[in-house]
């Protein structure tokens, strides 16, 4: 009953977080690597909805399993997964929401940003962006990222962490993002995933 709860003020920290220390448009290039501070928070993605949203990547390294071995595989699901998160937020859609997180208090947050978070056009799944990126543990049931994602063109900002993502039997969906390498994010790893209402 505690950890769902953490891991929903985690999620709530980390989209607050973001939306709040992400610097907004100037005459100035938009930054894409510039770290900034953020809240432990819960994110997660999924497969395509419409014409406007992309498929998850397959990450298949052999006929028969879903482990991501590769960084640019890692980088290809978080890419995609924060890009259905924004695309939920823009379009005010709870069940694109769905698709890309392993919590309901995501999708929670979420909406409390619908009318809320500034976007300067319909966010588009280019402008996401990865760099400095290390897979800090790979299985059949988590995936652990430490990387600097950015968001450029329908807002601008960067933000740098460890993103949990969980396997639920058919995608990768975003569990958290932890500010720290050393924090405790390892217990997300374990976390059992109910199904969303």
């Amino acid at each position: 009953m505690i950890r769902p709860l953490v891991a929903g003020l985690i999620l709530v920290g980390l989209a607050v977080g973001i939306w709040a220390l992400w610097p907004r448009e100037t005459s100035d290039p938009p930054p894409t690597t510039v770290p900034s501070a953020v809240e432990p928070t819960t994110p997660t993605l999924a497969p395509t909805v419409t014409a406007t949203t992309t498929s998850l990547p397959t990450t298949s390294t052999t006929a028969d399993t879903h482990v991501v071995a590769t960084v640019a595989e890692a980088e290809e699901i978080l890419q995609t997964l924060w890009f259905g998160w924004f695309e939920g937020i823009y379009n005010q859609d709870e069940d694109r929401i769905r698709e890309v997180v392993g919590q309901e208090s995501a999708v929670d947050e979420a909406r409390a940003q619908f009318g809320v978070m500034e976007f300067q056009r319909e966010p588009r799944p280019s402008d996401i962006v990865t760099s400095d990126t290390e897979i800090l543990r790979t299985d059949d049931q988590c995936l652990a990222v430490w990387t600097n994602l950015g968001i450029t063109g329908f807002s601008s900002g960067a933000s740098t962490g460890v993103h949990v993502l969980r396997w639920t039997g058919e995608k990768w969906v975003a569990l958290s993002l932890w500010e720290f390498r050393n924090d405790l994010w390892e217990d997300d790893c374990q976390v059992v995933l109910e199904p969303l209402s």
